[in-house]
Protein backbone atom coordinates (compact mmCIF):
# COMPACT_ATOMS: atom_id res chain seq x y z
CA UNK A 1 0.00 0.00 0.00
CA UNK A 2 1.51 3.42 -0.69
CA UNK A 3 1.96 5.46 1.56
CA UNK A 4 0.28 8.72 2.17
CA UNK A 5 2.30 11.94 2.61
CA UNK A 6 1.41 14.38 5.07
CA UNK A 7 -1.42 11.77 6.14
CA UNK A 8 -1.69 13.00 9.51
CA UNK A 9 -1.91 16.62 8.64
CA UNK A 10 -4.17 16.24 5.58
CA UNK A 11 -6.07 14.93 8.51
CA UNK A 12 -6.25 17.85 11.06
CA UNK A 13 -6.66 20.16 7.82
CA UNK A 14 -10.07 19.13 6.98
CA UNK A 15 -11.92 19.51 10.26
CA UNK A 16 -10.02 23.23 11.36
CA UNK A 17 -12.55 25.51 10.56
CA UNK A 18 -12.46 28.79 8.90
CA UNK A 19 -12.43 30.94 12.17
CA UNK A 20 -10.45 28.97 13.84
CA UNK A 21 -7.40 29.51 11.24
CA UNK A 22 -8.54 33.38 11.31
CA UNK A 23 -7.91 33.70 14.78
CA UNK A 24 -4.43 31.43 14.58
CA UNK A 25 -3.66 33.88 11.90
CA UNK A 26 -3.93 36.71 14.16
CA UNK A 27 -2.15 35.63 17.08
CA UNK A 28 0.74 33.75 14.95
CA UNK A 29 4.27 35.09 15.52
CA UNK A 30 5.72 33.00 13.32
CA UNK A 31 9.57 33.52 12.16
CA UNK A 32 9.78 30.96 9.15
CA UNK A 33 8.09 31.75 6.17
CA UNK A 34 6.95 28.09 5.28
CA UNK A 35 5.66 27.91 8.07
CA UNK A 36 3.36 30.95 7.33
CA UNK A 37 2.76 29.71 4.03
CA UNK A 38 0.85 26.67 5.70
CA UNK A 39 -1.27 28.41 7.57
CA UNK A 40 -2.34 30.87 4.95
CA UNK A 41 -2.92 28.23 2.41
CA UNK A 42 -5.03 25.93 5.21
CA UNK A 43 -7.12 29.24 5.48
CA UNK A 44 -6.86 29.67 1.43
CA UNK A 45 -8.16 25.78 1.34
CA UNK A 46 -11.43 27.02 4.05
CA UNK A 47 -13.18 29.48 2.92
CA UNK A 48 -16.05 29.69 0.30
CA UNK A 49 -15.76 29.52 -3.36
CA UNK A 50 -12.04 28.11 -3.56
CA UNK A 51 -11.16 24.74 -4.69
CA UNK A 52 -8.24 23.16 -2.44
CA UNK A 53 -5.18 23.44 -3.17
CA UNK A 54 -2.50 20.76 -2.40
CA UNK A 55 -0.06 21.50 0.43
CA UNK A 56 3.63 21.25 -0.95
CA UNK A 57 5.71 18.23 -0.10
CA UNK A 58 8.60 20.30 -0.90
CA UNK A 59 8.38 21.96 2.73
CA UNK A 60 10.07 19.63 5.60
CA UNK A 61 7.29 18.01 6.89
CA UNK A 62 8.60 18.46 10.70
CA UNK A 63 7.01 22.04 9.68
CA UNK A 64 3.88 20.70 8.88
CA UNK A 65 3.60 19.18 12.71
CA UNK A 66 4.89 21.72 14.20
CA UNK A 67 1.84 23.52 13.11
CA UNK A 68 -0.55 21.01 13.55
CA UNK A 69 0.25 21.04 16.94
CA UNK A 70 1.05 24.62 17.29
CA UNK A 71 -2.57 25.26 16.04
CA UNK A 72 -4.16 22.43 18.75
CA UNK A 73 -2.64 23.89 21.46
CA UNK A 74 -3.85 27.35 20.92
CA UNK A 75 -7.03 26.18 20.51
CA UNK A 76 -7.32 24.28 23.03
CA UNK A 77 -6.31 27.35 25.53
CA UNK A 78 -9.41 29.12 24.66
CA UNK A 79 -11.92 26.52 23.87
CA UNK A 80 -14.33 27.40 26.81
CA UNK A 81 -15.93 23.88 26.75
CA UNK A 82 -12.61 22.39 27.30
CA UNK A 83 -12.58 25.08 30.15
CA UNK A 84 -15.94 23.73 31.60
CA UNK A 85 -14.88 20.18 31.61
CA UNK A 86 -11.56 21.29 33.74
CA UNK A 87 -13.86 22.96 36.16
CA UNK A 88 -16.13 20.15 36.49
CA UNK A 89 -13.12 17.40 36.87
CA UNK A 90 -11.90 19.71 39.47
CA UNK A 91 -15.34 20.18 41.32
CA UNK A 92 -15.85 16.32 41.68
CA UNK A 93 -12.19 16.36 42.59
CA UNK A 94 -12.98 18.82 45.59
CA UNK A 95 -16.10 17.04 46.42
CA UNK A 96 -14.87 13.86 46.89
CA UNK A 97 -11.21 14.50 48.80
CA UNK A 98 -9.35 13.44 45.47
CA UNK A 99 -7.96 16.81 44.04
CA UNK A 100 -3.97 16.04 43.65
CA UNK A 101 -1.25 18.15 44.68
CA UNK A 102 -0.74 19.09 40.76
CA UNK A 103 -4.56 20.09 40.64
CA UNK A 104 -3.99 22.16 43.27
CA UNK A 105 -1.15 24.27 41.81
CA UNK A 106 -2.59 24.56 38.17
CA UNK A 107 -6.00 25.70 39.60
CA UNK A 108 -4.35 28.69 42.44
CA UNK A 109 -2.21 29.32 39.98
CA UNK A 110 -5.02 30.22 37.12
CA UNK A 111 -6.67 31.98 40.27
CA UNK A 112 -3.65 34.53 41.01
CA UNK A 113 -3.31 34.57 37.04
CA UNK A 114 -7.10 35.73 36.53
CA UNK A 115 -7.55 39.26 35.44
CA UNK A 116 -10.94 39.40 33.24
CA UNK A 117 -14.27 37.85 33.05
CA UNK A 118 -13.92 35.34 30.92
CA UNK A 119 -16.84 32.28 29.59
CA UNK A 120 -17.11 30.11 32.39
CA UNK A 121 -16.94 32.67 34.91
CA UNK A 122 -20.02 31.65 37.14
CA UNK A 123 -18.60 28.52 37.15
CA UNK A 124 -15.42 29.53 38.00
CA UNK A 125 -16.23 31.03 40.95
CA UNK A 126 -18.35 28.79 42.43
CA UNK A 127 -16.30 26.47 42.32
CA UNK A 128 -13.57 28.82 44.45
CA UNK A 129 -16.54 29.37 46.84
CA UNK A 130 -16.09 25.38 47.12
CA UNK A 131 -12.37 25.19 47.76
CA UNK A 132 -12.28 27.91 50.08
CA UNK A 133 -13.60 25.54 53.13
CA UNK A 134 -11.71 22.81 51.87
CA UNK A 135 -8.59 24.55 52.56
CA UNK A 136 -9.67 26.26 55.85
CA UNK A 137 -10.81 23.04 57.34
CA UNK A 138 -7.52 21.84 56.49
CA UNK A 139 -5.93 25.12 57.59
CA UNK A 140 -3.93 26.00 54.51
CA UNK A 141 -4.22 29.91 55.40
CA UNK A 142 -1.86 31.18 52.20
CA UNK A 143 -4.02 29.36 49.83
CA UNK A 144 -7.24 30.10 51.45
CA UNK A 145 -6.47 33.83 51.45
CA UNK A 146 -5.97 33.78 48.05
CA UNK A 147 -9.38 32.22 46.97
CA UNK A 148 -10.98 34.83 49.71
CA UNK A 149 -9.06 37.95 48.02
CA UNK A 150 -10.46 36.49 44.49
CA UNK A 151 -14.04 35.75 45.69
CA UNK A 152 -13.79 39.17 47.12
CA UNK A 153 -12.72 41.15 44.15
CA UNK A 154 -15.13 39.31 41.98
CA UNK A 155 -18.18 39.29 44.65
CA UNK A 156 -19.55 42.40 42.56
CA UNK A 157 -19.53 40.41 39.00
CA UNK A 158 -20.79 37.16 39.73
CA UNK A 159 -23.96 39.11 41.28
CA UNK A 160 -24.20 40.97 38.34
CA UNK A 161 -23.74 37.59 36.48
CA UNK A 162 -26.21 35.84 38.45
CA UNK A 163 -28.98 38.69 37.96
CA UNK A 164 -27.80 39.06 33.73
CA UNK A 165 -28.68 34.61 34.07
CA UNK A 166 -32.25 35.28 35.49
CA UNK A 167 -33.08 37.63 33.47
CA UNK A 168 -32.08 35.67 30.37
CA UNK A 169 -34.56 32.98 31.55
CA UNK A 170 -37.35 35.69 31.62
CA UNK A 171 -36.56 36.52 28.45
CA UNK A 172 -35.98 32.68 26.93
CA UNK A 173 -39.57 32.14 28.69
CA UNK A 174 -40.84 34.86 26.56
CA UNK A 175 -39.31 34.83 23.20
CA UNK A 176 -40.32 30.72 22.98
CA UNK A 177 -43.45 31.32 23.91
CA UNK A 178 -43.50 33.83 21.25
CA UNK A 179 -42.54 31.11 18.76
CA UNK A 180 -44.88 28.65 19.96
CA UNK A 181 -48.40 30.49 20.48
CA UNK A 182 -47.47 33.44 18.59
CA UNK A 183 -49.12 35.32 21.98
CA UNK A 184 -47.00 38.07 22.74
CA UNK A 185 -44.48 40.54 21.80
CA UNK A 186 -41.37 40.28 22.45
CA UNK A 187 -39.15 43.00 20.49
CA UNK A 188 -38.40 44.98 23.74
CA UNK A 189 -35.92 42.73 24.77
CA UNK A 190 -33.71 43.43 21.53
CA UNK A 191 -31.88 46.13 22.78
CA UNK A 192 -30.83 44.78 26.19
CA UNK A 193 -30.13 41.60 24.28
CA UNK A 194 -27.83 43.25 22.49
CA UNK A 195 -26.22 45.20 25.07
CA UNK A 196 -25.74 42.03 27.00
CA UNK A 197 -24.20 40.69 23.66
CA UNK A 198 -21.47 43.15 22.57
CA UNK A 199 -20.47 43.47 26.66
CA UNK A 200 -17.41 41.87 26.59
CA UNK A 201 -16.46 42.80 30.77
CA UNK A 202 -19.48 40.12 31.45
CA UNK A 203 -19.84 36.28 31.72
CA UNK A 204 -19.16 34.57 28.36
CA UNK A 205 -22.17 31.81 28.69
CA UNK A 206 -24.50 35.16 29.26
CA UNK A 207 -23.34 37.10 26.16
CA UNK A 208 -23.90 33.79 23.99
CA UNK A 209 -26.93 33.03 24.96
CA UNK A 210 -28.31 36.66 24.25
CA UNK A 211 -26.67 35.91 21.16
CA UNK A 212 -29.02 32.63 20.72
CA UNK A 213 -32.24 34.65 21.93
CA UNK A 214 -31.37 37.32 19.41
CA UNK A 215 -31.17 35.06 16.33
CA UNK A 216 -34.43 33.28 17.46
CA UNK A 217 -36.78 36.86 17.62
CA UNK A 218 -34.88 37.98 14.26
CA UNK A 219 -36.16 34.88 13.22
CA UNK A 220 -39.37 35.23 14.26
CA UNK A 221 -40.10 38.36 12.84
CA UNK A 222 -38.12 37.53 9.92
CA UNK A 223 -35.95 40.43 10.63
CA UNK A 224 -33.34 39.34 8.27
CA UNK A 225 -30.86 41.96 7.81
CA UNK A 226 -30.70 42.27 11.63
CA UNK A 227 -30.36 38.36 12.20
CA UNK A 228 -27.22 38.51 8.73
CA UNK A 229 -25.53 41.95 11.21
CA UNK A 230 -25.66 39.45 14.05
CA UNK A 231 -23.91 36.77 12.40
CA UNK A 232 -21.41 38.93 11.23
CA UNK A 233 -20.37 40.00 14.32
CA UNK A 234 -20.14 36.71 15.84
CA UNK A 235 -18.07 35.48 13.33
CA UNK A 236 -15.38 38.51 13.96
CA UNK A 237 -16.15 37.51 17.95
CA UNK A 238 -14.89 33.68 16.81
CA UNK A 239 -12.37 35.15 14.69
CA UNK A 240 -10.62 37.29 17.78
CA UNK A 241 -10.93 34.10 19.78
CA UNK A 242 -14.17 34.99 21.86
CA UNK A 243 -16.73 32.89 22.77
CA UNK A 244 -14.92 30.25 21.45
CA UNK A 245 -15.53 25.95 21.00
CA UNK A 246 -15.80 23.95 18.13
CA UNK A 247 -19.07 22.97 19.25
CA UNK A 248 -20.51 26.69 19.39
CA UNK A 249 -18.89 27.68 15.80
CA UNK A 250 -20.72 24.60 14.39
CA UNK A 251 -23.47 25.86 15.86
CA UNK A 252 -23.53 29.71 14.70
CA UNK A 253 -22.60 27.83 10.90
CA UNK A 254 -25.93 25.58 11.34
CA UNK A 255 -28.10 29.06 12.30
CA UNK A 256 -26.46 30.38 9.06
CA UNK A 257 -27.58 27.44 6.85
CA UNK A 258 -31.04 28.16 8.14
CA UNK A 259 -31.05 31.85 7.08
CA UNK A 260 -29.25 31.55 3.61
CA UNK A 261 -31.85 28.83 3.01
CA UNK A 262 -34.75 30.40 3.58
CA UNK A 263 -33.58 33.42 1.07
CA UNK A 264 -32.64 30.35 -1.27
CA UNK A 265 -28.66 31.14 -1.32
CA UNK A 266 -27.99 27.49 -1.47
CA UNK A 267 -24.51 27.89 -2.15
CA UNK A 268 -23.88 29.84 1.10
CA UNK A 269 -26.14 27.49 2.67
CA UNK A 270 -24.28 24.22 1.43
CA UNK A 271 -20.85 26.33 2.36
CA UNK A 272 -21.79 26.55 5.86
CA UNK A 273 -23.98 22.94 5.94
CA UNK A 274 -20.41 21.38 5.14
CA UNK A 275 -18.57 23.28 7.93
CA UNK A 276 -21.47 22.63 10.99
CA UNK A 277 -20.53 18.75 10.39
CA UNK A 278 -16.83 18.89 10.47
CA UNK A 279 -17.22 18.19 14.52
CA UNK A 280 -19.34 15.61 15.90
CA UNK A 281 -21.21 16.45 18.96
CA UNK A 282 -24.89 15.25 20.16
CA UNK A 283 -26.71 18.00 17.53
CA UNK A 284 -24.70 16.74 14.05
CA UNK A 285 -27.32 14.47 13.08
CA UNK A 286 -29.89 17.83 13.37
CA UNK A 287 -27.05 19.69 11.16
CA UNK A 288 -26.69 16.75 8.32
CA UNK A 289 -29.95 16.28 8.35
CA UNK A 290 -30.06 20.21 7.50
CA UNK A 291 -27.37 19.47 5.28
CA UNK A 292 -29.20 16.63 3.20
CA UNK A 293 -31.98 19.18 2.58
CA UNK A 294 -30.15 21.59 0.94
CA UNK A 295 -28.67 18.90 -1.31
CA UNK A 296 -31.93 17.97 -2.40
CA UNK A 297 -32.96 21.64 -2.91
CA UNK A 298 -30.17 21.88 -5.47
CA UNK A 299 -31.47 18.49 -6.88
CA UNK A 300 -27.48 16.76 -6.01
CA UNK A 301 -29.57 13.18 -4.97
CA UNK A 302 -26.11 11.59 -5.07
CA UNK A 303 -23.76 13.77 -2.74
CA UNK A 304 -27.11 13.92 -0.41
CA UNK A 305 -27.49 9.71 -0.54
CA UNK A 306 -23.29 9.49 0.17
CA UNK A 307 -23.67 11.66 3.10
CA UNK A 308 -26.55 9.77 4.44
CA UNK A 309 -24.36 6.59 4.23
CA UNK A 310 -21.42 8.09 5.63
CA UNK A 311 -23.05 8.87 8.42
CA UNK A 312 -25.41 6.01 9.48
CA UNK A 313 -23.53 6.03 12.56
CA UNK A 314 -25.12 9.23 14.06
CA UNK A 315 -28.58 8.02 13.13
CA UNK A 316 -27.81 4.66 14.86
CA UNK A 317 -26.47 5.99 17.71
CA UNK A 318 -28.63 8.82 18.34
CA UNK A 319 -31.22 9.28 21.45
CA UNK A 320 -32.90 11.62 19.72
CA UNK A 321 -36.18 10.97 17.71
CA UNK A 322 -36.77 14.00 16.43
CA UNK A 323 -33.53 14.08 14.87
CA UNK A 324 -33.98 10.38 13.80
CA UNK A 325 -37.10 10.80 12.54
CA UNK A 326 -35.43 13.89 10.25
CA UNK A 327 -33.13 11.67 9.13
CA UNK A 328 -35.01 8.59 8.31
CA UNK A 329 -37.52 11.23 6.22
CA UNK A 330 -34.81 12.10 4.05
CA UNK A 331 -33.35 8.82 3.37
CA UNK A 332 -36.72 7.80 2.43
CA UNK A 333 -36.43 10.98 0.12
CA UNK A 334 -33.45 10.56 -1.51
CA UNK A 335 -33.82 6.57 -1.97
CA UNK A 336 -37.05 8.01 -3.90
CA UNK A 337 -35.08 10.54 -6.11
CA UNK A 338 -32.30 7.71 -6.77
CA UNK A 339 -35.12 4.99 -8.08
CA UNK A 340 -35.20 3.13 -5.18
CA UNK A 341 -38.88 2.86 -4.38
CA UNK A 342 -39.11 -0.57 -3.24
CA UNK A 343 -36.59 0.17 -0.59
CA UNK A 344 -37.57 3.65 0.49
CA UNK A 345 -41.08 2.10 1.21
CA UNK A 346 -39.76 -0.64 3.07
CA UNK A 347 -37.61 1.83 5.41
CA UNK A 348 -40.82 3.93 5.82
CA UNK A 349 -42.87 0.67 6.97
CA UNK A 350 -40.25 -0.45 9.54
CA UNK A 351 -39.82 2.86 10.89
CA UNK A 352 -43.65 3.13 11.18
CA UNK A 353 -44.22 -0.21 12.72
CA UNK A 354 -41.05 0.66 15.93
CA UNK A 355 -41.66 4.68 15.97
CA UNK A 356 -45.26 5.33 15.65
CA UNK A 357 -45.75 7.16 19.28
CA UNK A 358 -42.11 8.91 18.55
CA UNK A 359 -43.22 9.76 15.13
CA UNK A 360 -47.10 11.38 16.07
CA UNK A 361 -45.56 12.95 18.88
CA UNK A 362 -42.93 15.03 17.15
CA UNK A 363 -42.65 15.15 13.60
CA UNK A 364 -45.48 13.26 11.50
CA UNK A 365 -46.04 15.41 9.15
CA UNK A 366 -42.05 15.56 7.84
CA UNK A 367 -42.31 11.52 7.77
CA UNK A 368 -45.39 10.96 6.00
CA UNK A 369 -44.63 13.78 3.55
CA UNK A 370 -41.68 11.71 2.58
CA UNK A 371 -43.55 8.73 2.84
CA UNK A 372 -46.85 9.43 0.86
CA UNK A 373 -44.09 10.43 -1.99
CA UNK A 374 -42.91 6.92 -2.52
CA UNK A 375 -46.41 6.19 -2.53
CA UNK A 376 -47.64 8.50 -4.97
CA UNK A 377 -44.32 7.44 -7.51
CA UNK A 378 -45.39 4.23 -7.28
CA UNK A 379 -49.25 5.07 -7.73
CA UNK A 380 -50.19 3.09 -4.58
CA UNK A 381 -52.90 5.65 -4.02
CA UNK A 382 -55.05 2.89 -1.79
CA UNK A 383 -52.25 2.57 0.04
CA UNK A 384 -52.06 6.32 0.97
CA UNK A 385 -55.64 6.62 2.13
CA UNK A 386 -55.28 3.48 4.26
CA UNK A 387 -52.71 5.15 6.26
CA UNK A 388 -54.62 8.75 6.56
CA UNK A 389 -57.77 6.93 7.52
CA UNK A 390 -55.48 4.54 10.44
CA UNK A 391 -53.74 7.53 11.58
CA UNK A 392 -56.38 10.38 11.60
CA UNK A 393 -54.13 12.13 9.59
CA UNK A 394 -56.63 14.73 7.70
CA UNK A 395 -57.43 16.01 11.27
CA UNK A 396 -54.22 16.36 12.39
CA UNK A 397 -53.50 18.14 9.09
CA UNK A 398 -56.44 20.78 9.77
CA UNK A 399 -54.49 21.64 13.07
CA UNK A 400 -51.10 21.76 11.75
CA UNK A 401 -53.20 24.00 9.03
CA UNK A 402 -52.75 26.67 12.01
CA UNK A 403 -49.13 26.69 12.45
CA UNK A 404 -46.35 28.83 10.73
CA UNK A 405 -44.68 27.79 7.51
CA UNK A 406 -47.79 25.75 6.31
CA UNK A 407 -47.21 23.46 3.51
CA UNK A 408 -50.27 21.13 2.37
CA UNK A 409 -48.16 18.47 1.15
CA UNK A 410 -50.23 15.92 3.34
CA UNK A 411 -53.70 17.12 2.30
CA UNK A 412 -52.84 17.42 -1.46
CA UNK A 413 -51.43 13.72 -1.35
CA UNK A 414 -54.42 12.39 0.35
CA UNK A 415 -57.05 14.67 -2.38
CA UNK A 416 -55.00 13.47 -5.27
CA UNK A 417 -55.43 9.72 -4.00
CA UNK A 418 -59.02 9.98 -3.31
CA UNK A 419 -59.59 11.13 -7.24
CA UNK A 420 -56.81 8.56 -8.15
CA UNK A 421 -59.64 6.30 -6.67
CA UNK A 422 -62.70 7.52 -7.65
CA UNK A 423 -64.18 9.24 -4.70
CA UNK A 424 -64.09 12.22 -5.99
CA UNK A 425 -64.54 14.58 -9.36
CA UNK A 426 -62.30 16.85 -10.80
CA UNK A 427 -63.96 19.01 -9.58
CA UNK A 428 -64.10 18.24 -6.31
CA UNK A 429 -59.98 17.74 -6.53
CA UNK A 430 -59.48 20.71 -7.44
CA UNK A 431 -61.72 22.41 -4.77
CA UNK A 432 -60.06 20.44 -2.10
CA UNK A 433 -56.21 21.29 -3.29
CA UNK A 434 -57.32 25.23 -2.88
CA UNK A 435 -59.07 24.70 0.01
CA UNK A 436 -55.45 23.39 1.34
CA UNK A 437 -54.64 27.35 0.40
CA UNK A 438 -57.34 28.78 2.26
CA UNK A 439 -56.19 31.33 4.95
CA UNK A 440 -53.03 30.32 4.65
CA UNK A 441 -50.13 33.02 4.12
CA UNK A 442 -47.34 32.45 1.81
CA UNK A 443 -43.59 33.63 1.45
CA UNK A 444 -42.23 34.06 -1.45
CA UNK A 445 -39.79 31.10 -0.36
CA UNK A 446 -43.17 29.17 0.63
CA UNK A 447 -44.24 29.65 -2.96
CA UNK A 448 -41.14 28.37 -4.38
CA UNK A 449 -41.82 25.35 -2.15
CA UNK A 450 -45.65 25.21 -3.00
CA UNK A 451 -44.50 25.03 -6.68
CA UNK A 452 -42.69 22.07 -6.32
CA UNK A 453 -44.58 20.36 -4.64
CA UNK A 454 -47.21 20.66 -7.07
CA UNK A 455 -44.66 19.87 -9.72
CA UNK A 456 -44.03 16.57 -8.14
CA UNK A 457 -47.85 15.78 -7.88
CA UNK A 458 -48.79 16.53 -11.38
CA UNK A 459 -46.59 14.48 -13.17
CA UNK A 460 -49.51 11.49 -11.66
CA UNK A 461 -52.16 14.66 -12.71
CA UNK A 462 -50.89 17.24 -15.05
CA UNK A 463 -54.17 19.49 -16.01
CA UNK A 464 -55.68 20.11 -12.46
CA UNK A 465 -52.19 20.62 -10.56
CA UNK A 466 -51.46 23.50 -14.04
CA UNK A 467 -54.90 25.08 -12.65
CA UNK A 468 -53.67 24.95 -9.36
CA UNK A 469 -50.14 26.70 -10.10
CA UNK A 470 -52.12 29.13 -11.80
CA UNK A 471 -54.24 29.98 -8.94
CA UNK A 472 -51.28 30.51 -6.81
CA UNK A 473 -49.44 32.29 -8.92
CA UNK A 474 -52.25 34.76 -10.07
Amino acid sequence: MKKIKLKKFIEFSKHVLPNEIKYLLKIQQLKDDEKKEILKLLLENSLEGNNAKEFSINIDKRKYSYIKNWAETKLANIDVDLTLVWLIELKKKILTDSISSDDEKIFLKHIINYKKVEFNFKNLYELAKEYKPYLLVRMRYKDHTILANFIEEYKNHYKKTKEIEDKLYDATSEITSQYTLNNTETRFWEKWLYKVFKTKEIDGRNRYQAFVLLAFMYTNYNQTEKLRILFDLIDVYFSEGELYSKRLLCNYYANRVLMHSKHNELNKAEYFACLSIKEQNNDTLMYLNNFVAILLKQNKNSEASDLLKVNQHLFNSSHNHHHKIGYISYQIRVLGETKNLKLAENKAKHFLENYRNEIFEQRWHHFFTSYFAILITQEKYIEILKLANKYNLVSKEADRKKKQNYIPNISWSISLSKYMEGVINSQKLLKELKEGLKDVETSLSQQQLLIQVINKLSKNLPEVFFKLKSHILN
